[in-house]
């Protein structure tokens, strides 16, 4: 490993508070959100035949269970916070490190981003006159989000736990609203659409959608050095709340099919709100508005508390501004909070949803693949390396799962060139920047000697 970062000077550290309620509850909270309300219908539309849908959303399901995997082993190895950054720069070293811990807080700007502009598109649902608003109303909510989070590590908590319970609830009596339809199925309709079959880039970009529904299954992982046990903990939340996320995500797919055919979804933006509309009349779409309002809501407000995480694991490490490593007495990253909400902001006043979304499923198979390799490359130089978990199946479950990622990386830039091309940029950038943060950490270097 490259000796270029300097440990930063040890300075108030992040509270360990944090139990396996909050584990599951930051894991379900901020990955069943936006994505599931937002894209199962342009996702259906694409890929046509119900049986494909359903095998895409549980094949997609089983290799983050097998990410899960690998995540669960390196984050009780090292229960640190940060996330990948802090796995993939002990295997590799700085440039890697930096390269992972770029990318990482990449994903969580931008998802603050389309989360905010998603949720103000679900609040123009419910109050039309934000329709006319919608980029000042993102920018609202990230200023309000990051202030409340600037409050303390507790409050933030509570507010997750309380926000994942009501998301799954309200999730929960959706799907059950929709069964509740006893009229005809769209039997027609799905077999006409059957019978067309989906080509190659509507595969692909399908499954690079969906990967990004189940964006945020690792969320547990920045946390580990707030965590109270992290060795039982950790896994548990990691484990479970990958298992609740698939059995969620299949069932609203069941309920939307249940009413409407894939040819009929394939337009909704709202897919849940046209399918309840159908059954109980226009009442409906306020009532799946105010669903996904809440799921969008308890998605940004994990992304607004992980970022910052990143930013102070990178400036502890010397791998960005000390004020990156500054947290309040009552468990703040504040810097990292403020600055990854202008940065926020820019995005969510610059950027369309649909690009930063399918973007982040690049960057996120290319976290999943470094992650992978670091799990190989930490067995094989630190045996002895204590593991309160080891991954399940070694070597072959997680080297599935790296291999899987590798070809992802391919199969999105040959199938959906465009955003894929936009997190090649994001990745690229690093460069440049780890050049300018080595010059000036040899400068502090040389200021030090005698």
């Amino acid at each position: 490993m490259s000796n270029v970062a300097a440990t930063a000077a040890p300075g108030r550290g992040l509270l360990r508070i944090l139990g396996l309620a909050f584990g599951v509850a930051v894991v379900v909270g901020e990955t069943v959100g936006v994505g599931i309300m937002r894209t199962s219908g342009e996702t259906a539309g694409r890929l046509l035949d119900p049986k494909l849908i359903y095998l895409v959303w549980a094949g997609v399901g089983l290799f983050v269970l097998m990410v899960a995997n690998t995540f669960a082993e390196l984050a009780t190895a090292i229960p640190k916070a940060g996330g990948p950054y802090v796995y993939v720069r002990r295997a590799f070293g700085d440039y890697l490190g930096f390269v992972s811990g770029w990318s990482d807080y990449a994903i969580y700007v931008l998802a603050d981003a389309y989360l905010a502009i998603a949720a103000s598109e679900f609040l123009a649902e419910i109050w039309p006159r934000v329709s006319a608003h919608t980029s000042a109303a993102a920018t609202t909510l990230i200023v309000l989000f990051a202030a409340f989070n600037s409050l303390g590590l507790r409050a933030s908590s509570g507010a997750q736990q309380l926000l994942s319970l009501l998301k799954v609830l309200l999730l929960a009596a959706l799907v059950c609203a929709a069964f509740a339809y006893a009229g005809p199925a769209p039997t027609a309709h799905v077999l006409a659409a059957s019978s067309r079959g989906a080509g190659f880039v509507a595969i692909v970009v399908s499954m690079q959608t969906v990967l990004e529904v189940y964006g945020g299954f690792n969320s547990a992982c920045y946390f580990a050095e707030e965590t109270t046990d992290p060795d039982r903990t950790l896994p548990r939340a990691l484990l479970y709340g990958v298992l609740i996320i698939v059995a969620i995500y299949l069932a609203v797919n069941a309920a939307l099919l249940h009413v409407l055919s894939p040819a009929e979804l394939a337009g909704s933006k709202l897919a849940a709100a046209d399918a309840l509309a159908k059954v109980y009349g226009p009442p409906a779409r306020i009532a799946v508005a105010v669903v996904a309002l809440v799921a969008s809501l308890s998605v940004l407000n994990v992304c607004v508390l992980l970022a910052p995480r990143i930013l102070y694991a990178m400036g502890r490490d010397g791998l960005f501004v000390s004020s990156g490593a500054y947290v309040t007495a009552h468990g703040v990253p504040l810097a990292g909070v403020w600055l990854s909400a202008a940065g926020a902001i820019l995005i969510a006043n610059a950027g369309g949803f649909d690009t930063l979304y399918t973007a982040t499923a690049f960057l996120n198979a290319c976290g999943f693949l470094l992650c992978g390799a670091a799990l190989f490359v930490l067995r094989r130089r630190e045996p002895a390396l204590r593991r309160p978990y080891r991954a399940y199946g070694y070597p072959w479950v997680p080297g599935g799962a790296l291999f899987i990622s590798g070809v992802l990386m391919v199969v999105f830039v040959v199938g959906n060139t465009g955003p894929s091309l936009v997190a090649i940029a994001v990745v690229g950038v690093t460069y440049p920047l780890f050049g300018l943060v080595r010059r000036q950490l040899h400068r502090r270097h040389r200021a030090a000697e005698p």
